[in-house]
């Protein structure tokens, strides 16, 4: 295929111009759209008219308008990246080359056209001259869009004269015009920065000892207060005798890399002074943590001594101090944690009536104190079981309800939930927190979500507090992907919204009360290990765990922590993270991968005063179970022990034992343990005898409280019966997904109930309906299971009279 080429033919003799146009057509390589002007004005205007594309001009020197070298010249400088081709008369050589000096692709004789016409050459001279020119420019037009992308210019240093030639893309890094003032070696070097001038000059000068190549880094300064940074690579050439004749090399503008490493380098300092921030509260934390931890506890000990009127007011001060100093230290915690990007949301099925009975519990008290009325309303359209994080909401909202107590002198808060968007699997719940407090300037209100914030300084020292609460609750509520506003009016309240969705759940989860009053000798007969390298903090815990019935050793750190587990076992560690010549990630690693069992399946809790970013996390990918935060309620650390420590059974009375079967040793009969997998493939023979029901579990992690052990009950009376009606039509139907879940839900009941080995059919009745195996034991499985669920409820009912 042919190269099309278009060619503007500049030329005032009409016969000179038809003659060309003819010599054209024969061309073999290219194919030729001709434009004609008979002036240079003309030729100039057809140019600047974008309209045209014009490759290449064929330029007559002497034209009425303009004649000799100005001809070239004035089209060259308005046009500098069009290849032109000079045509020139007999004996005008001299005029030729000085032109192509100063920029032309080449000169053509006219005659020397015409004769090879006439020869019948057909066009051979000009067609390659047009040619060579045409590609010539593609690839200089080529190399400029890539010096122009790369941001690299070339230039070329006289050895002997000092002249600079220079590319395009040079004068635009230096954002210079032109052959202005980068003409010799002196103008680059003044365009430098004064500070880099020296060390180029030397590299130009070393170049030329030794005829090496150099790399040397710049900086151009702009008198407007900018500065970029440039790269200059170049070598120093030599003529064949050997003599240096020129210094040639590219000037690359690296201000945006210089830009991307400064803000690398900026991001490194930002995460290494992140990262001393959070090693520094991390170490506070733990610091403050430590001496709070005995003094919180040993005040709740002192207080359960039946201490005088005066004695109970100093213990409350102490206990109200201690819990004050404790708030600020974990909203200082929380703040970081969001700032730093490392707070984590949970996705937990929760009951929200639970949660909001939960917060009654907690802040009813405050509220007492101040005759304040404290109001919960949740919406009864709201779905039983919702999905999220359930430890944030309470804390949001502890945070709304303790301000709103706070700043509240008479009247009431109300705490509201309600179902704003509902869709099949998900629900959005606008939560209003309102008082009849003080209220809030108008002004003040842009800036109530600021971080150290409150209305004034007077209210800061009237009601104490960091001002960083509500920072932290716009904080969560945002992450969860809600918002938050307020209204308010001074002397008559104000009100806090919020809006999160959640999930949709059809089952509740399986979880474990937390009671008030702890019951002794409820954990009797459990061996815990204590690894804790603190005297009085291994005083305080040991007085609560075995005030609950529990043996309890001690180690004062890892390397002991393994010492005691080679001599004897344990249902449950408690471990301490930062101790002397072992720490507990330590320890949990060594015990996990080099103990032999049963030391190797000891649970873990990790139990310290380190509550920073990631610490739950962390404790899990070393092989703990769980982790307590010091200063910990003793509730809530015997909630963790309950949960863990229960899979043990050494300290449940009512604890399965393995079936048996009959075997021979040494020609006696005698039973063994039946550890044959009956998941599946056996129905039970029997479900046990009455009575079914065992309720010393239940009693346990309800520490005592016959409130929470007649409400557990009275749910399991009025939910079961219609679970197994439910389970019924799903067997009926085949509905073998949908009975699955149900067995599910009923395992978690019974296993509370202390039926276990009820608790194990629910599970065999899972089990064969998630792997769609021997679907027909299911009928005969289910009218046992059946007989003793229904039993169950009449034994509950006539205890739940005697309660």
């Amino acid at each position: 295929m042919k190269t099309v080429i278009h060619i503007l033919l500049i030329e005032d003799n009409p016969g000179d111009a038809r003659l060309l146009e003819e010599y054209l057509k024969h061309a073999r390589l290219i194919e030729v759209n001709m434009l004609r002007a008979a002036r240079l004005s003309q030729g100039i205007e057809m140019m600047a008219d974008e309209e045209n594309r014009i490759d290449l001009v064929l330029l007559d020197l002497d034209l009425p308008d303009c004649s000799g070298i100005d001809t070239f010249l004035n089209l060259h400088q308005r046009f500098p990246d069009t290849p032109i081709i000079v045509l020139t008369g007999a004996n005008e050589d001299e005029l030729g080359l000085k032109a192509i000096q100063s920029g032309a692709q080449d000169f053509l004789f006219k005659n020397d056209l015409m004769d090879e016409l006439v020869k019948g050459k057909k066009g051979r001279l000009l067609e390659r001259s047009i040619r060579y020119a045409f590609e010539r420019n593609q690839l200089k037009l080529r190399l400029k869009q890539a010096q122009q992308l790369a941001k690299v210019g070339h230039w070329e240093i006289n050895v002997h004269n000092n002249l600079l030639s220079c590319s395009p893309e040079i004068y635009r890094i230096f954002e210079q015009d032109d052959n202005r003032k980068l003409r010799t070696l002196e103008d680059y070097i003044q365009s430098i920065h004064p500070d880099d001038q020296e060390k180029v000059v030397l590299c130009f000068i070393q170049a030329f000892k030794d005829g090496g190549t150099f790399e040397v880094e710049h900086k151009i300064p702009f008198p407007d207060g900018r500065v970029k940074y440039a790269i200059i690579q170049g070598k120093a050439q030599k003529d064949r005798l050997g003599n240096y004749t020129s210094l040639i090399g590219t000037t690359q503008d690296i201000s945006e890399r210089k830009a991307m490493e400064q803000l690398a380098i900026e991001k490194d300092l930002a995460e290494q002074s992140a990262k001393l921030k959070q090693d520094f509260l991390a170490k506070t934390s733990h610091e403050i943590r430590t001496p709070l931890n005995p003094i919180l506890l040993l005040t709740n000990i002192l207080l359960n001594t039946q201490p005088t009127p005066q004695q109970r007011e100093h213990l409350n001060a102490i206990k109200t101090a201690g819990e004050t100093l404790l708030a600020v230290v974990n909203d200082v915690l929380d703040l970081s944690k969001i700032e730093a990007g490392k707070i984590d949301f949970h996705h937990n099925v929760f009951n929200l009536s639970q949660v909001f009975s939960a917060l009654r519990e907690m802040m009813e008290l405050n509220a007492r104190e101040k005759s304040l009325d404290l109001i919960f309303d949740l919406d009864p359209e709201l779905p039983r079981y919702i999905i999220g994080d359930n430890v944030r909401l309470t804390q949001i909202l502890l945070n709304l309800i303790g301000n709103a107590i706070k700043f509240t002198h008479k009247g009431y808060i109300r705490v509201e939930g309600r179902a704003k968007i509902r869709e099949a699997d998900r629900v959005r719940i606008e939560f209003c927190v309102s008082d009849t407090g003080i209220g809030i300037p108008s002004h003040q209100l842009v800036n109530i979500f600021e971080s150290f914030n409150q209305v004034n300084q007077s209210i800061g020292r009237r009601y104490n507090g960091t001002g960083l609460g509500l920072t932290i609750v716009k904080q969560l509520v945002k992450l969860q992907g809600g918002d938050i506003f307020v209204s308010s009016s001074v002397g008559q309240g104000s009100v806090f919204t919020f809006e999160l969705d959640f999930g949709i759940s059809e089952e509740e989860s399986t979880q474990y009360p937390e009671a008030e009053e702890l019951d002794k000798d409820s954990l009797k007969g459990l061996e815990v290990l204590l690894v804790e390298d603190n005297p009085l903090n291994q005083l305080v815990t040991k007085k609560i765990v075995s005030a609950w019935g529990a043996n309890i050793d001690i180690a004062n750190n890892g390397k002991e922590c393994l010492d005691v587990l080679e001599h004897k076992s344990y249902d449950l560690i408690l471990m301490d993270l930062q101790m002397p010549e072992m720490d507990g990630y330590e320890a949990t690693q060594r015990i996990r991968s080099q103990m032999a069992a049963p030391a190797r399946d000891t649970p873990i809790i990790a139990i310290t005063a380190n509550a920073f970013t990631g610490m739950d996390d962390t404790c899990l990918k070393v092989g703990m179970n769980d982790y307590i935060s010091k200063p910990f309620e003793p509730g809530h650390l015997y909630s963790k022990i309950v949960q863990h420590a229960r899979q043990n059974y050494k300290w449940r009375t009512h604890a399965p034992q393995p079936a048996v079967k009959a075997g021979v040793v040494n020609g006696k009969h005698t039973a063994e343990p039946d550890n044959t997998d009956h998941s599946i493939n056996e129905i039970p023979a029997s479900m046990g005898t009455p009575p079914y029901t065992d309720l010393t579990y239940l009693k346990g992690i309800s520490m005592g409280d016959d409130t929470i052990v007649r409400k557990a009950i009275d749910r399991y009376l009025k939910d079961t019966p219609e679970l197994l009606d439910q389970m019924q039509q799903h067997l009926d139907e085949h509905n073998y997904d949908a009975l699955g879940k149900c067995a599910h839900k009923l395992k978690s009941s019974v296993g509370i109930m202390g039926m276990d080995r009820l608790k194990e059919t629910m599970q065999r009745i899972v089990n064969i309906c998630r792997n769609d195996l021997d679907k027909e034991q299911l009928p005969g499985i289910f009218n046992a299971a059946r007989q003793v669920v229904l039993a169950s409820v009449e034994e509950l009912s006539a205890a739940l009279k005697n309660l």
